[in-house]
């Protein structure tokens, strides 16, 4: 998690306290190349200021539960970092290729550059919930 706080302090971003954080194994992070959602564990309290990311980066990753920065990636030199925990396999190893990245990165391979995602907004005053009525432990539901 750290790591991609640091890397982009050094790239000259800018971090922000989250209120609550994005913590768990089950955070929704969408790779701006492909649009691709993948099911990450985390557990951090800060995140990076997407508007303070300087020309040459990139957003890497977006949560799509809240919009914040969970990665950047570099356009032309082999530096990219993530927020979320590659290694803990929230799927059976969805995010593998991320230490293949790196590897061909080290050998001096050209990665494909990012691309801009920009999470859609829909302005919701209010929220109807539908269902079949209230459950109790151990009884089984259907929703429509």
């Amino acid at each position: 998690c750290l790591g991609n706080q640091l890397l982009a302090l050094a790239a000259g971003c800018t971090t922000f306290k989250m209120k609550y954080g994005n913590r768990g194994a089950n955070q929704p992070c969408i790779d701006t190349r492909t649009g691709r959602c993948y099911i990450t564990a985390q557990n951090h309290g800060f995140a990076v200021d997407p508007a303070s990311i300087p020309q040459g980066w990139e957003q890497f990753f977006v949560n799509a539960n809240d919009a914040t920065n969970e990665g950047i990636i570099h356009k032309t030199r082999p530096f990219f970092s993530v927020q979320f925990h590659p290694e803990a396999c929230a799927g059976p190893t969805d995010t593998d290729f991320l230490f293949e990245m790196f590897l061909r990165r080290v050998h001096g391979e050209h990665a494909e550059v990012t691309v801009s995602y920009r999470q859609p907004t829909i302005p919701a005053r209010k929220v109807l919930l539908l269902g079949s009525g209230g459950l109790s432990i151990g009884q089984a539901g259907e929703f429509d």
